[in-house]
């Protein structure tokens, strides 16, 4: 090999490595280092109303012009259990995507019960490093006894359901918890606070003028306090009842 084609090899070469590495730093520059958050919609009313996806939407972008992949869980129904298995999957699937993240769970009304099961029952608490509540009666909804079995009966404060959720620590593992409430949830004609927090310390904001209760994964307000409860702050204040 002449010594002028030697020299053009070596410079080819040369290209390619600084072309590789400038691959590889894009790369590592535009992978995500923040973690994925599940959003969770709440009751169907059996099937009745449509799954509320598409009040998330708010949400979504805002949660991801912070840069965080978002994933809007599709449920199965109104069984909290089933609910809960539906969001084990996405949970593996959004940690598949980012290996060694965890993830936040963002749930709107009965879909915070369903997310709260799987925190407890289904090992999510090594998955998941925020839980956020809208508008979840933790302790339940006393019109859903009424409902007929699968239909968010659930909800209902003496369901099967809701005493094992609610027997022991209500915020098991290192997860960080806050519940958001509005004066929709509990107008105050009614008497205010109408559901007790949660016990083992949780963020707890009440009384927000978050609009109707079905409008609060798009409310600015609460949008705010959301993003704020994943950045590891505490929209409101800290509660810390004793295990029951």
């Amino acid at each position: 090999m002449t010594q002028p084609v030697r020299r053009l090899c070596l410079a080819l070469v040369t290209i390619a490595a600084i072309a590789s590495v400038a691959i590889v730093a894009a790369t590592a520059v535009a992978a995500p280092t923040r973690n994925p958050v599940i959003l969770i919609h709440g009751w169907t009313a059996g099937g009745l109303l449509p799954p509320q996806k598409a009040t998330f939407e708010p949400m979504r972008r805002a949660l991801a012009a912070d840069g965080r992949p978002v994933h809007v869980v599709d449920l199965p129904g109104d069984v909290n259990v089933e609910n809960a298995a539906a969001i084990a999957r996405v949970v593996a699937q959004a940690r598949s995507g980012q290996p060694g993240h965890k993830v936040d769970l963002v749930g709107h009304s009965m879909g915070g019960l369903a997310a709260r099961h799987y925190l407890k029952f289904l090992g999510g608490t090594a998955h998941v490093e925020h839980y956020v509540s809208m508008g979840t009666g933790q302790y339940g909804w006393r019109p859903a006894c009424l409902l007929p079995p699968g239909t968010g009966d659930d909800m209902c404060p003496t369901s099967p359901f809701l005493r094992a959720l609610n027997r022991g620590d209500d915020t098991p593992g290192s997860v960080a918890y806050t519940t958001l409430r509005t004066i929709d949830d509990d107008p105050p004609a009614a008497g205010g606070q109408r559901n007790r927090h949660l016990d083992g310390g949780v963020c707890v904001r009440d009384g927000i003028d978050g609009g109707p209760h079905m409008d609060e994964p798009r409310n600015p307000r609460i949008i705010a306090m959301v993003r704020q409860a994943l950045n590891d702050g505490c929209p409101g204040e800290i509660v810390d009842l004793p295990v029951t």
